[in-house]
């Protein structure tokens, strides 16, 4: 089975029970970002934290990959790391995952990045980059994709306009809004990159706190909200 998390910001111990109460069991897991590497206070807390998560993976005989999101130190996932069933997944990753080809792509900017502390909860090279030469790389021999994940998304998926939290931060921070439209224009960029090559049916993304569902081109994306675990259904299946 395949199931898709959304943002876990550190709360990694509600995480572990969700899945040990929905009885996931022999699943691959794909959480969208926010999993809060670099957040957790200290190196002993993350790894505890990780230790009591991974018991409950092993558990279940689950695997879990994460890719990276504004709320996590980019220098996790610079390359693969593996730490016990988790899989800390680099940008522009294909996957083959209960029999679909995923494609895989971290990264979003902060509103509230003038109120934290650069290099420590805070780093520039946190946006979405949109790369066509890794991409090109990537998926050169690649003859589908089925999935995509991002953390942030595209500007024609939902959320479509700002909501009141962001403005108020837009408020303190001038440059804020040309980053968050260069932001969600890179992501479209991504989306037409993908659409014109494959015949892509699913897109997955957190980010915006929310649950929501939506249809775009043919692609049913995705919004996960926070700590959501979401079946992986096939449209031969079901709609």
């Amino acid at each position: 089975m395949l199931y898709f998390i959304g943002d876990v910001h550190g709360e990694l111990e509600q995480l572990a029970d969700k899945l040990a109460i929905k009885n996931i069991r022999n699943s691959q897991l794909v959480q969208v970002g926010d999993f809060g590497f670099g957040f957790f206070g200290s190196k002993d807390k993350e790894d505890l934290s990780i230790k009591n998560l991974n018991k409950t993976l092993k558990a279940g005989n689950n695997l879990l990959y994460v890719i990276r999101g504004n709320h996590d130190d980019p220098s996790y996932f610079e390359k693969w790391q593996k730490i016990g069933n988790i899989r800390l997944v680099p940008d522009y990753s294909v996957l083959e995952l209960a029999g679909n080809s995923v494609l895989l792509v971290g990264g979003a900017i902060s509103i509230d990045r003038t109120s934290r502390v650069s290099g420590k909860t805070y780093w520039r090279e946190e946006e979405f980059v949109f790369n066509q030469d890794k991409l090109d790389a990537v998926l050169r021999d690649v003859k589908k994709i089925d999935i995509v994940v991002t953390h942030s998304a595209p500007s024609e998926f939902w959320p479509y306009d700002f909501d009141l939290n962001v403005h108020s931060y837009m408020a303190r921070d001038k440059q804020l809004k040309a980053d968050l439209d260069i932001d969600r224009a890179n992501h479209s960029r991504l989306l037409k990159f993908i659409t014109m090559r494959f015949s892509t049916t699913r897109w997955y993304y957190g980010h915006f706190h929310a649950s929501k569902g939506g249809e775009y081109n043919d692609i049913k994306y995705h919004l996960l909200g926070e700590l959501e675990i979401r079946e992986y259904v096939s449209l031969m299946i079901k709609a």
